[in-house]
């Protein structure tokens, strides 16, 4: 068993002093461990050290990085030695020797070049290194220079300089005043120098305190430049593609000549919508009165009832209706020609008149596809323009124009048209047309083309004009439409309030005499 002891005092100590002494001698020498501590060192050639010493300052972009460490004469140049510390130059790094005071303390210059990294003691080559301009350099160059001089002709021309200065010496006077009176009045106007100098300072630390905004002013306006750009490209594509607009239009007219008499007709439409523009505003607010009394009057049941005042029979009324808002008395192949629409889209005659009727469908023409690109009809041929009075399509002749070789405006040589027209029908004759081109009491004018079969009665209540001439009396004026037959409808359901007294199935609306 191990028995405790105190400590021992001078043991201790004796064992600290040496631990203390021996901290301090390994201190002492750790620096010179040559592994640890150690720089690396590059050599340089120069053809002439120019004052540069050991110890002196190596600079890469103007920071102090190391010092000389060595200089040694190599046959003609000087090779030394020279630590850059922790930093690392390449293989083509030049050197040069600088003046760094005007009492003449020098300092080596390192700028880095190359990719290859020069190794520890590496040479830089003397081809790589450049020695300042010096004094003995100077005059070694001048008394070179001089040794071909011609010492007569240098004494003439100091002579006829001297001449020159007594020549000039009044203007020379006169000159040199001028300087001593521009010299007094800067003497003068110190203050104001100062003043000067003072607010361009202050102009200065402004700008130094709005670098940054200047800066991001600056910024701004490339960004702002780079948008003018992007938008200029845009602009440019955009008067691109408005050029390649006007060219369709130009295309455009060129295919239908007949667009400016529509254009004229729809200037004349707008100016009488501009007349009355006034008119169809009051139109809508009155309207708006009308709709909301209306809502009012049918919103609670499925029926109502209106009281129109001083209202004039229906035998009456009737014809005046139909004379000023449809019976117009139109004759179809004038209503055509009028308008303006070209000959290759004429009605086909040999066509099948609609129901209602309605004149046929227009020859089919061929464009717009591989076969027929088209355009089926050349712009200024005969075909693209209105066929005169003569040149309506027959059965016999369903495009006349086609036959044609010069257009309403001259010129010549016109393809043919590229249009499917139709073979003759014996079918084909003049038929009413549309009963609401009319006159009032006539029949409708004629239309060529193959009769449509007569159409199914409407609905109970319908009011149906007949195409075609109906029997009448024999003392009829010939091709006088008589007057339509009556019209039934179902019975009204009863409103409210006392009701009339009626055994009929149907309620007659029209009966022809005017009978009750």
């Amino acid at each position: 068993m191990r028995t405790l002891e105190g400590p021992n005092r001078v043991r201790n100590g004796l064992s600290g002093v040496v631990i203390l002494v021996l901290v301090v001698l390994v201190g002492q020498g750790f620096t010179n461990v040559p592994m640890l501590f150690a720089q690396p060192v590059y050599y340089g050639q120069v053809n002439d050290s120019a004052g540069l010493a050991e110890g002196d300052k190596v600079r890469i972009s103007g920071l102090d990085v190391g010092t000389i460490e060595s200089m040694e004469i190599e046959g003609d140049h000087v090779r030394m030695g020279f630590t850059i510390g922790a930093n690392q130059v390449g293989t083509e790094s030049r050197l040069a020797i600088r003046t760094e005071t005007i009492l003449g303390k020098r300092i080596l210059d390192v700028e880095p070049r190359g990719n290859k990294i020069l190794q520890a003691n590496g040479v830089l080559p003397i081809g790589q290194s450049t020695t300042p301009y010096q004094l003995y350099d100077a005059v070694f160059d001048v008394t070179k220079a001089a040794q071909g001089w011609d010492i007569d002709t240098v004494k003439r021309s100091l002579h006829v300089l001297s001449e020159t200065v007594d020549q000039t010496y009044p203007h020379l006077s006169a000159a040199l005043d001028g300087v001593e009176k521009f010299s007094d009045t800067i003497g003068k106007r110190d203050e104001q120098f100062k003043h000067l100098l003072a607010s361009a300072n202050q102009v200065a630390s402004v700008l130094g305190n709005r670098s940054e905004q200047i800066n991001a002013l600056l910024v701004n306006a490339k960004t702002l430049l780079s948008a003018v750009n992007q938008r200029g490209q845009a602009i440019d594509y955009l008067l691109q593609n408005v050029s390649l607009v006007s060219q369709q239009f130009e295309g455009l007219i060129n295919d239908n000549p007949n667009l400016n008499h529509v254009l004229e007709q729809l200037r004349i439409v707008s100016d009488i919508l501009v007349k009355h523009k006034n008119d169809l505003s009051d139109v809508v607010t009155q309207a708006a009165g009308f709709m909301g009394a209306l809502a009012e009057a049918i919103g609670s049941a499925p029926y109502f009832k209106v009281l129109v005042v001083n209202l004039v029979p229906y035998q009456i009324l009737q014809p005046w209706v139909d004379a000023a808002f449809k019976k117009r008395g139109i004759d179809p192949e004038e209503f055509w020609r009028n308008a303006g629409l070209p000959a290759a889209r004429f009605p086909d005659p040999n066509g099948a008149m609609q129901p209602n009727g309605a004149p046929p469908a227009a020859p089919h023409l061929l464009e717009g596809t591989p076969d027929h690109p088209g355009p089926a009809v050349g712009p200024g041929s005969p075909c693209s323009y209105t066929p005169a009075a003569d040149g309506t399509p027959s059965p016999g002749n369903p495009l006349p124009c086609a036959g044609l070789t010069q257009g309403p405006f001259g010129g010549a040589g016109y393809p043919a048209p590229d249009v499917v027209t139709s073979a003759l029908n014996p079918a084909a004759v003049y038929s009413p047309g549309v009963p609401s081109a009319a006159i009032p009491g006539q029949m409708s004018p004629g239309v060529m083309g193959v009769p449509a079969p007569a159409m199914e009665p409407g609905p109970p209540g319908a009011r149906t004009v007949p195409v075609g001439p109906l029997p009448g009396p024999a003392d009829s004026v010939p091709g006088d439409a008589p007057p339509p037959p009556a019209l039934v409808g179902p019975i009204p359901p009863p409103g409210p309030g006392p009701q009339l007294s009626g055994d009929g199935a149907i309620a007659p609306i029209d009966m022809p005499g005017g009978g009750n």
